[in-house]
């Protein structure tokens, strides 16, 4: 086996254990990332089950930060509050953000294995982003997705009832996404195992 996809293998590990205790990872993915990671030619790298989010843009995405971020179902009284203290500069973006996996594959065999499993459960948005011995880098999303500004320069651009369908919408995206992310690890548990 390539020593080479080992040591990045490794490396990869590294980081993630040391997210898990930092609590920084997704608790909705982690089984699928682990059976992913417990197979000899394959691991992740960074990955999400999606989000709803409040993302504070200043324009650089070093200086952006979060009002909110949340890996469940939200409620409108906590995007409200989160809301209460308004940056007086920048945009403040209503986001949903599907399902996105990142797994490496030793082989370009396995790495087609992935996507060919991945759009057979309904992940349209799936391909090979890089293509290197011993690390052939498949991506797979879902291609819902809401971005929105609400706030800009400390203005609320939007009224709460447009706030509260948004919250509707987003909600509805993200059970979605979850059954189709339920359908993917099911689908690699019986054909990778």
């Amino acid at each position: 086996m390539d020593s080479r996809f080992l040591q990045q293998k490794e490396n990869s590990m590294r980081k993630l254990e040391r997210a898990k205790k930092n609590e920084e990872v997704d608790p909705e993915i982690l089984s699928l990332l682990d059976f992913i990671n417990s197979l000899p030619d394959f691991y992740t790298t960074s990955s999400c089950s999606g989000r709803i989010c409040l993302l504070h843009d200043v324009g650089s995405k070093r200086d952006n930060d979060w009002l909110g971020k949340w890996h469940r179902r939200v409620e409108f009284d906590e995007v409200i509050t989160a809301l209460e203290e308004i940056p007086d500069n920048g945009l403040i973006w209503f986001k949903y953000e599907p399902t996105i996996l990142h797994i490496v594959a030793r082989e370009l065999d396995g790495a087609a294995e992935i996507l060919r499993i991945a759009r057979n459960s309904g992940f349209k948005r799936a391909g090979i982003m890089a293509l290197k011995k011993g690390r052939n880098m498949v991506e797979i999303c879902s291609t819902e997705r809401i971005d929105t500004p609400l706030v800009r320069d400390g203005i609320l651009l939007v009224d709460s009832e447009y706030i509260r369908y948004l919250i509707e919408l987003a909600n509805k995206q993200f059970e979605k996404g979850r059954k189709r992310l339920k359908r993917l690890e099911n689908a690699f548990l019986n054909e990778l195992s």
